[in-house]
């Protein structure tokens, strides 16, 4: 089998070309593995990588970079059933291994390339895929507002990330929304929502900490607009995972939490302004949604060391 790299030079805090590259060289070497390269040069160029690479035989796909550099190649080789895709995470959050254990053994490219294809579901809407979680509202309205915040100067990561938090807390929260899962009609004033085929999302949020990527199902977590006094309190718990405990919404967040598993979720603005919406940390503003689980999907790699410790 052929192990293309495909790497993002941009994502994360360094060049990933120049500490990532050599480190590729050396594993492959080690393993006598036939490998390549390749660098992208702009946004969407890795969707247009990796679908060449899966149009001409087996081959596993590595996304060397953040969530977005995985939702490209992954979309690049959805359509090939000879194509496994493999992230190194790079990037700033690296949410999607969080799903298996967090990004240690990722890292470890021998482990990785020895690693064996897993099937996951995914999230398909009418602007693309997510792997782990599209979500609207106040948190992705957050990201939205960072790259703004990094072009000041002596504005770095932690400091634009509190900026747009101070920016979108201080300004109007919430939208009036018609939200349908599987049929059911919601309508009320919503902070923020989340359709989740992993656990976690926005550099280590875990909306749905019993979610499960190959179970055909999504979980969806809708949060209703609440004070700014009480914000605080309900965002800890949402970060932490607390706000669900064994497949139930946890008492003191039960009247402002809504949560389900569903397949399909349909979302409509009713207040004449567009939300904010993310798929795996790609945001844009949206007046309507559709998103549906595509059940086993795509195949994800998973270090060799992953499969030893469950056995």
């Amino acid at each position: 089998m052929r192990h293309i790299f495909i790497v993002n030079p941009v994502s994360g805090k360094a060049d990933a070309s120049g500490t990532l590259v050599p480190r590729i060289i050396t594993a492959a070497k080690g393993l006598e593995a036939e490998y390549e390269v390749q660098l992208t040069e702009y946004p969407g160029h890795a969707v247009q990588l990796a679908r060449q690479a899966a149009q001409s035989g087996p081959v596993r796909l590595y996304a060397c970079g953040g969530d977005g550099t995985l939702n490209e190649v992954l979309m690049g080789a959805r359509e090939s059933e000879t194509a496994e895709v493999a992230c190194v995470p790079c990037g700033s959050g690296n949410d999607f291994v969080r799903n298996f254990g967090g990004g240690e053994r990722f890292l470890d490219l021998p482990d990785l390339m020895q690693g064996h294809a897993v099937p996951i579901d995914l999230i398909e809407t009418q602007y693309g895929i997510a792997a782990a979680i599209c979500s609207a509202g106040l948190d992705a309205q957050v990201a939205y507002g960072i790259p703004k915040f990094r072009r000041l100067p002596l504005c770095g990561g932690s400091m634009a990330y509190n900026l747009s938090i101070a920016q979108c807390v201080c300004g109007r929260m919430g939208h009036k929304l018609r939200v349908t899962a599987d049929g059911e009609v919601l309508e009320d004033d919503f902070l923020m929502l989340a359709i989740c085929n992993g656990c976690a999302y926005g550099g280590g949020f875990v909306a749905a900490p019993e979610a499960d990527m190959n179970d055909g199902e999504l979980d969806l977590v809708l949060v209703k607009k609440i004070s700014r006094l009480r914000m605080a309190r309900v965002i800890g718990l949402y970060k932490s995972g607390a706000h669900i405990q064994n497949g139930r919404v946890a008492p003191e967040v039960a009247d402002i939490i809504t949560y389900k598993r569903v397949r399909q979720v349909e979302l409509e603005t009713l207040d004449g302004r567009p939300i904010v919406v993310t798929q795996d940390g790609e945001c844009a503003p949206r007046n309507t949604l559709t998103a549906k689980v595509k059940p086993s999907a795509a195949r994800v790699v998973l270090p060799k060391s992953w499969f030893e410790r469950r056995a």
